[in-house]
């Protein structure tokens, strides 16, 4: 189980990781005009990492028996991750303020990781 376990989260760690950096890559370019990260093929790429992100979460949340009301800090993770897909779709996006979705976006994910690390909804304040 130990093997299984770290086997997961450093998978979970590394995609993670891989998703965050598509996103500030292909938001980035989006934002100065790019229209690459919009393709079909790219799309797909973020669709299965994020796929796998997600099985990797839920099979270390269902190991390590987490639960929303004894850990906190993962339901606040979890509100945290719809935010960022909801920021992330905005910033994705044609409209004119898709530079604030973007920055959303990146404040979703920040205090999402933050969390991650601290395992404390409040980051330690």
């Amino acid at each position: 189980m130990d093997w299984f376990y770290t086997q997961m989260r450093d998978a979970h760690a590394w995609l993670a990781w891989f998703s965050v950096s598509l996103f500030l890559v292909r938001g980035l370019f989006l934002q100065f005009g790019a229209q690459w990260p919009l393709d079909v093929r790219l799309s797909v790429l973020v669709f299965g990492c994020d796929t796998l992100l997600t099985v990797s979460g839920l099979s270390l949340w269902v190991l390590m028996h987490f639960s929303l009301t004894a850990d906190p800090w993962l339901a606040t993770k979890l509100l945290a991750l719809a935010g960022y897909t909801a920021c992330a779709y905005w910033a994705m996006g044609r409209g004119e303020y898709r530079v604030m979705g973007y920055l959303a976006a990146l404040l979703m994910l920040a205090y999402m990781m933050a969390v991650s690390y601290a395992r404390d909804p409040l980051l330690g304040l």
